[in-house]
C-alpha cells in the first residue's frame, strides 16, 4: 500500500467525484422528479403517449447533467495538504475558501463507510476541532489515502520524544467486539413510553378524523344503523393497540441495528476506536485527554439483565448537534472497563470527600407542571361532559407523581478525589462521571424562596455538558462549590 505523506496540495481520490455525483443526483432528482410527476397528472397523459417518455427522459437527462456539474464544481476546486502539522484545505470557484487545522486539535475523527462508499472502495472522514462549525471538514479518500491521514494524525496526538534515547512508551492495542446479542436485548430495554408516544400520536389522529366523520349526519345514521358491525371489542382494541406496539418497537430495534451492528473497538492507553453499522459502516475515535464526561444509564429492565447504556461525551462543538446521533453503547454492562480506562484502576476505592442530596424542590419542580396540565385537561373534560375521558389526564397525573418522587430521590452530587459524580434520572438511574480538569463554570443559583428554605442550586459546566443539582441545602451547596473551584483550580 503506498503512502502519501500529503506535502503537496492535492484532490481527493479519484472514487470521490463519483460518490459526489451520487449525493447530488439524489438531491437533485427528488424535487425535479415530484414536478414532473404533478405536470403528468395535469396533463392527463397516458402511459403509451410518447409525450409522457419524452419529458421523462428530458428530466432524467437534466438530473444527471446537472448532478455532473454540481459534483465537478464540489471535486476539482477542493484540495487539500498537510504542512507544520496543520491540514491546510481550499474550496470554491468564485469565492476561494481556506481553511488551517492544526492536527493536534482535532477532537473528533469520524468516517462513514455506506453502500456506494464501499462500492468504490471509499471512505468519508470528518475532522472535528472546538471551532463553532460542529463539521470543520470533509474528505473523501480512498483506504491507501486514509491510513497515510491517520498516521499522520496519531503521530501529531501523540506526544513527541524529548530525548533521543528514551525508549517509547509501551502502549499495547487490544480489541474488544461487542454482543450483536446484548445490543437487541439492550434495545428492547429502552424507553418504552417512546413507542407509546408514537402510538398515542397515531390513536389521537384517528380519533380526530372519526370525530370528524360523525359530524355528518349521513355517516352518523349509518353508524348507528350498523353500530354492532362497527364497533370493536375492547380485547379487538387491545390486540390492534398491541399490534401497532410490537411494529412500532420493531422499527425502533431495527434502527439500533442497522446503526451499531457488529461494533467493535480497538484501544490503547491514548485512545479508544469504534467501528459500527450494518450496511452502512460508521467509526468513531474518543481521545482520552479528549473526553470530558462518561454517562452511565440503568433502567429496570438494563439491572435485571447486567445492561446498561453509555455515552462518551466530547465538547458540544465536536458531537452532534441531535442527541440521537451521538454515539450511544447498547449491551452489556462494561461501564467499569470504561471508567478504569479513563479514571484510574483505583476509581473505585478513592475515598469520598462530599455527598449531597437534593431536596423536596426537585419533585416541586417535576410535579407542578404536570400538575397544572391534567388540572387543565380534567376542567376542560368536566365542561364538555366527556366524563370518561378524565382517565387519560388521571393516568397522566399518576405517571407524573410517580416520576417526580423518583427524580427526588436520584438527583445527588458525590465528590471523590479526582472525579465527581453527578446522579440523576428518573425512572432510570443515571450516572456522570466527570474529573475535576474539565470543569469550566462552577456556579450556584439561588431563587427569592432560598431565604427561607435555605435551598441552593449549584450549576456546573465543561466543554460538552452541564448539570444542574437542585435543591441543595445552602452550606453543602457552598462547602461543594468551594471543593470544585479549589480542585478545578489544581488540575492535578
Amino acid at each position: 500500500m503506498t503512502r502519501t505523506d500529503f506535502s503537496e496540495p492535492r484532490r481527493m481520490s479519484a472514487g470521490a467525484f463519483f460518490i459526489l455525483f451520487i449525493k447530488m443526483l439524489k438531491s437533485v432528482t427528488a424535487p425535479v422528479m415530484i414536478f414532473i410527476a404533478f405536470d403528468i397528472i395535469g396533463s392527463g397523459m397516458d402511459i403509451v403517449d410518447i409525450r409522457l417518455w419524452i419529458r421523462l427522459g428530458t428530466a432524467i437527462g437534466a438530473c444527471v447533467t446537472i448532478s455532473l456539474l454540481l459534483a465537478a464544481a464540489a471535486y476539482f476546486p477542493r484540495k487539500f495538504y498537510i504542512k507544520d502539522g496543520n491540514i491546510i484545505y481550499t474550496r470554491g470557484i468564485i469565492q476561494r475558501e481556506n481553511a488551517c487545522i492544526p492536527l493536534d486539535r482535532v477532537h473528533s475523527l469520524r468516517t462513514r463507510q455506506g453502500l456506494w462508499y464501499r462500492l468504490f472502495k471509499m471512505r468519508g472522514i470528518m475532522l472535528d476541532t472546538l471551532a463553532t462549525r460542529a463539521e470543520e471538514i470533509e474528505l473523501i479518500l480512498d483506504e491507501a489515502d486514509w491510513q497515510s491521514l491517520l498516521s499522520r494524525i496519531e503521530k501529531e496526538e501523540h506526544p513527541k520524544q524529548t530525548d533521543a534515547c528514551t525508549p517509547p512508551e509501551y502502549n499495547p492495542v487490544s480489541s474488544i467486539r461487542f454482543d450483536n446479542g446484548k445490543l437487541i436485548l439492550d434495545a428492547l430495554c429502552q424507553n418504552h413510553l417512546k413507542g407509546m408516544a408514537v402510538l398515542g400520536g397515531l390513536v389521537a389522529v384517528v380519533l380526530e378524523h372519526i370525530d370528524d366523520y360523525f359530524k355528518t349526519d349521513t355517516i352518523t345514521d349509518y353508524a348507528t344503523s350498523y353500530y354492532d358491525k362497527l364497533t370493536l371489542t375492547p380485547t379487538g382494541v387491545g390486540v390492534i393497540l398491541f399490534a401497532v406496539y410490537i411494529m412500532v418497537l420493531l422499527l425502533w430495534l431495527g434502527k439500533i441495528l442497522l446503526r451499531y451492528y457488529d461494533m467493535e473497538m480497538s484501544y490503547d492507553k491514548h485512545l479508544l476506536s469504534f467501528t459500527y453499522g450494518l450496511l452502512s459502516r460508521m467509526s468513531s475515535r474518543f481521545a482520552y485527554d479528549k473526553i470530558c464526561t462518561i454517562w452511565v444509564k440503568r433502567n429496570f429492565f438494563e439491572k435485571k439483565s447486567g445492561l446498561c447504556t453509555l455515552m462518551l461525551k466530547q465538547a458540544l462543538n465536536v458531537t452532534a448537534e441531535n442527541e440521537e446521533d451521538n454515539l450511544k453503547l447498547y449491551g452489556a454492562d462494561t461501564s467499569s472497563f470504561f471508567l478504569k480506562w479513563w479514571l484510574g484502576d483505583e476509581y473505585l476505592t478513592e475515598s469520598e470527600i462530599i455527598s449531597a442530596k437534593s431536596g423536596k424542590g426537585v419533585f416541586y419542580r417535576s410535579f407542578v407542571p404536570g400538575l397544572t396540565v391534567s388540572a387543565g385537561a380534567i376542567g376542560i373534560l368536566l365542561y364538555m361532559q366527556l366524563i370518561i375521558w378524565i382517565l387519560i389526564p388521571a393516568l397522566y397525573l399518576l405517571f407524573v407523581l410517580l416520576r417526580s418522587i423518583y427524580a427526588m430521590r436520584k438527583s445527588r452530587i458525590t465528590l471523590k478525589e479526582s472525579y465527581f459524580i453527578v446522579h440523576n434520572g428518573r425512572f432510570a438511574d443515571i450516572e456522570n462521571y466527570v474529573k475535576y480538569s474539565t470543569v469550566e463554570v462552577v456556579g450556584i443559583r439561588r431563587t427569592p424562596f432560598s431565604r427561607w428554605f435555605h435551598r441552593a442550586t449549584l450549576v456546573i459546566s465543561t466543554p460538552g455538558s452541564s448539570f444542574s443539582v437542585i435543591s441543595l441545602k445552602e452550606t453543602e451547596a457552598l462547602q461543594i462549590y468551594e471543593i470544585l473551584l479549589n480542585k478545578c483550580t489544581d488540575k492535578s
